[in-house]
């Protein structure tokens, strides 16, 4: 048989489970053919020697709907191994969107994952309106990654309720055309539903996101959607600010869980917070206790600790506080001057020593990419 490409004398982790071992890899048609010792003829070879020779990772937690716009590399996933990412993660997504309101996506965007709202609005093409256009648009473009999506919950409110949705829970009528465009995302190519209840995931006015308006009625029914079409994984920003308080929210996760029988994904995020603290065995547990259930549930976690870099140019934690706030309403020439001024300083220390310890976001964690 001949062979497009022929990679020999790799390290092969097929991702089986089984023992890495020395051999060749033949690919015909974009097809992996032959795997050993391989003595087929190739177009092209590739001597692996000493390197790594497996499948490419697959980042199930990722926020690059923008990204894809302008970046054919889908950088920096692609330096890490990454050959698929999806995206629109915690109900945060760019469609469905009218045109009037795409400034604020991308704001929101800049909000909670300090992605630059002025590159959003140069870097994409915004030919979409509904989300199988949006898929249709992330299909056309360029890319040498794979891209899945979700529908963002909080995205599927804002276009179907307005302003509505940051204060109010959904009508009737609201239900059913949210129930609607999730059965037609998902025919779309959708991954599923994603959602959020994190204390942490904010609007740029400060208030919380749409998704944590909703109330946990309407999150049945937009699960049930996807399973009445048995397809579609629900993904969800968990609540982590502790205590029995998320205790309550894995509760009725897992009512989500059983009922729609739908695959759940949620961020193994552990916290220390409330008068009765999770440790970080708890959700282990958890998952242990929804499979005995005959729940579909995976937590989300990260292979090394969650970091962040903060600048006076983007978000910082202590936005939340009264007098940080009015200081950060100033021109950044302005910040830096007062912050110079050690009496400013004292001041601002003073004010967050005021805060309750449960109010401290610092305590809370932070939107993570």
């Amino acid at each position: 048989m001949g062979l497009d490409l022929l990679i020999r004398n790799g390290t092969i982790v097929d991702g089986s489970g089984a023992a890495r071992y020395r051999g060749d890899v033949g690919i015909a048609g974009g097809r992996i053919v032959e795997v050993g010792r391989v003595a087929s003829v190739a177009e092209r070879t590739i001597d692996a020697d000493g390197l790594i020779v497996a499948p490419g990772f697959i980042d199930g937690h990722t926020h690059m709907d923008a990204q894809v716009a302008w970046d054919r590399l889908g950088s920096c996933s692609c330096w890490h191994g990454v050959t698929t990412v999806i995206m629109s993660n915690c109900g945060f997504a760019l469609a469905p969107c009218r045109p009037k309101e795409r400034e604020w996506f991308a704001r929101c965007l800049t909000a909670v994952e300090d992605i630059p709202t002025e590159a959003m609005l140069a870097g994409i093409d915004w030919t979409w309106e509904r989300f199988p256009e949006y898929l249709a648009t992330v299909q056309r473009l360029p890319k040498a990654i794979n891209y899945g999506a979700y529908l963002g919950h909080s995205a599927l409110r804002m276009y179907v309720m307005g302003e509505r949705a940051l204060t109010e829970k959904a009508r009737e009528d609201d239900l059913t055309a949210m129930v609607a465009m999730v059965k037609e995302a998902i025919r779309a190519g959708a991954m599923g539903f994603s959602s959020s209840r994190a204390t942490t995931h904010i609007t740029p006015d400060n208030t919380p996101v749409a998704s944590r308006i909703a109330d946990w009625a309407e999150i049945d029914r937009l699960v049930g959607a996807m399973a009445e079409l048995n397809a579609g994984i629900f993904q969800i920003g968990p609540d982590i600010s502790g205590g029995e308080a998320q205790r309550r929210f894995f509760a009725r996760l897992k009512q989500v869980a059983v009922a729609t029988r739908r695959p759940v994904m949620f961020g193994a995020i552990s916290s220390l917070q409330g008068d009765k603290p999770n440790p970080w065995t708890y959700q282990l547990e958890y998952l242990d206790d929804c499979a005995a259930a005959g729940a579909t549930m995976w937590g989300q976690a990260t292979t090394r600790s969650i970091n962040a870099i903060f600048s006076l140019k983007s978000y910082l934690p202590f936005d939340v506080l009264p007098a940080w706030r009015a200081l950060r309403e100033l021109p950044l020439a302005e910040q830096k001057r007062r912050l110079a001024d050690p009496a400013t300083r004292r001041q601002l220390v003073a004010a967050e020593a005021t805060m309750k310890p449960r109010d401290n976001v610092m305590q809370g964690g932070g939107a993570a990419t």
